[in-house]
């Protein structure tokens, strides 16, 4: 056993939520681009493949599942860095904005209706609300890469129980086939000995 011990995977590990650097536009997708082109584009599931073909759509759930957790633990990261920067937008920055606009003296009034509109305008805003954006298009694309190698392992597998049904069927109609034409020729052998049986009788008849 070696002497390093392989150091335990926590959650936060896992899903990479404890800060805000997860950028999704840089995770690696190229394994499930693959598995995605494996699907047919026909819809036409050859059985001799549909067992390695469920194999595949499985390890493709499991990447996605591990995926839609990172994401929804990305989607509410990236929500409360928006509400954030909003409030400091509407709060914070909007004062300084309109003290600029008013010869740098506070306006007397600064209605909701006027923090809402400048927060819509600020930086630091609009790029959270990027990245949130971002976030949740990101969990949709995992969700619905998720969802469809589910339903193609659950074809694969229809379709292999099918092609077992189908043999154990062929083999229990050849056994049926096989005793029948035994029982057939068992029966023609019977058929053709019946003229020497007589004609043997016949040979040793005694007159009485």
């Amino acid at each position: 056993m070696s002497a390093k011990t392989k150091q335990a995977l926590t959650v936060r590990e896992l899903l990479q939520c404890s800060g805000s650097n997860l950028d999704p536009m840089n995770i690696d997708t190229s394994e499930i681009r693959s598995l995605s082109e494996a699907m047919p584009k026909d819809g036409n599931i050859d059985l001799n493949n549909a067992e390695v073909l469920a194999t595949k759509y499985l390890r493709g759930a499991d990447v996605c599942a591990e995926l839609l957790a990172i994401a929804t633990a990305y989607v509410q990261n990236t929500d409360t860095f928006k509400k954030k920067a909003y409030s400091q937008a509407a709060l914070v920055n909007s004062e300084g904005y309109f003290a600029a606009k008013n010869n740098g003296k506070r306006p007397d009034k600064i209605t909701d209706k006027m923090r809402t509109l400048y927060a819509d305008m600020d930086d630091d805003y609009v790029v959270a609300s990027q990245k949130h954006d971002e976030a949740l298009a990101f969990a949709k694309w995992v969700n619905g890469k998720y969802e469809s190698f589910n339903k193609m392992h659950y074809m694969c597998k229809k379709i292999l129980d099918r092609g077992y049904a189908h043999e154990r069927m062929a083999g229990f109609n050849g056994t049926v086939n096989g005793e029948e034409e035994e029982e057939t020729n068992t029966n023609r052998e019977v058929e053709d000995l019946e003229p020497d049986r007589k004609k043997k009788t016949e040979d040793f008849d005694l007159g009485w």
